[in-house]
């Protein structure tokens, strides 16, 4: 039973990262492996396990356990000489190496990959699956001057917001991020001041939106309580219109 409960704990790990992630052989064998120093796979560890991604990111609640557990469970980690970069970018994609690089590279004055070093890299990656820019870079039909404009328009927000991002996906009546959307387009110069009416050879261009044959005649019309809530709601008709 405790075996059995190791490969669920690792399934979710890994799961929890990566759906195209492969499991490795011998994965409860590392789990129980890892914290046997702990008193086994009791209720308590595993409950710590699951919540491996809420873990404060200097303090890891089970000491050396990344460590032990990257080493026995794959490619991309060693002991000795910390995270591949090649290895990750095979498998998390390059945004979630450059949004982590500071903790996963590793300063030449430590030798060996430290407990420390393991476990803030791991983490970071564990926590970027809903990371604005891991979903920006992962949107379809969108170019890269977009990406990069969607990024730059979220530097300039509060941190605090970030976690609104994906909630864009919904297209909620107001904007998530106030003032988001206003923001790219202007970098983009897909909507034209003058005139008031958007570029849509530029927007399919950049933002693969509106589509072929649908019909947005009455999406310069709609209108928001300021300027910023009227891009949002126009750009969101655009994208929504059948």
């Amino acid at each position: 039973m405790q075996m059995r409960s190791g490969v669920l704990i690792a399934l979710w790990l890994c799961l929890s990262l990566n759906e195209g992630l492969a499991l490795l052989e011998n994965e409860g064998e590392t789990i129980n492996r890892c914290i046997q120093n702990y008193g086994g796979l009791t209720a308590e560890i595993a409950e710590r396990l699951e919540r491996f991604k809420d873990w404060s990111d200097g303090y890891e609640e089970i000491p050396c356990f990344t460590r032990c557990y990257l080493s026995g469970m794959f490619d991309f980690y060693s002991n000795l000489t910390g995270f591949n970069k090649a290895g990750i970018v095979e498998v998390f994609g390059s945004s979630v190496y450059e949004a982590c690089r500071h903790k996963l590279e590793q300063p030449f004055q430590l030798g060996e990959s430290s407990c420390k070093h393991a476990y803030e890299g791991f983490h970071c990656i564990t926590n970027m699956e809903n990371h604005p820019f891991t979903l920006i870079e992962n949107m379809p039909n969108i170019s890269p001057s977009a990406k990069s404009a969607m990024k730059d328009c979220l530097q300039i927000v509060h941190l605090d917001e970030w976690k609104k991002f994906v909630l864009f996906a919904d297209y909620p009546v107001n904007e998530p991020i106030p003032c988001f959307t206003r923001c790219f387009v202007d970098k983009l110069h897909i909507f034209e001041e003058k005139t008031r009416l958007w570029k849509l050879e530029a927007m399919k261009q950049h933002l693969g939106v509106p589509a072929k044959g649908v019909r947005v005649g009455n999406c310069h019309r709609q209108r928001g309580k300021d300027r910023c809530a009227t891009y949002y709601k126009q750009f969101t008709c655009y994208t929504l219109a059948d």
